[in-house]
């Protein structure tokens, strides 16, 4: 996702929280990895954040082997 400061501006960035990504390997495994950031913006949105292995902060949702977002409280993972 592409946040337009002159629209939706940032204004607040928050910890992760707890929260994970998980994505879908080619070889059918999955890898799960702790979401760094949320940002707020000015309309209440909150985007996911998370590092690469390379350090690169993306949206989690704009990778193509994306599985889900989820805190393992709530779904019961240890």
């Amino acid at each position: 996702m592409t946040v337009n400061p002159k629209v939706n501006p940032i204004v607040a960035a928050l910890p992760g929280g707890g929260w994970f990504t998980e994505y879908e390997q080619d070889d059918g495994s999955v890898e799960t990895y702790p979401l760094v950031a949320w940002l707020v913006l000015a309309d209440a949105e909150m985007i996911p954040m998370d590092a690469s292995t390379n350090g690169f902060v993306q949206d989690p949702r704009d990778v193509g082997n994306f599985q889900r977002l989820f805190h393992p409280e709530a779904t019961g993972i240890d």
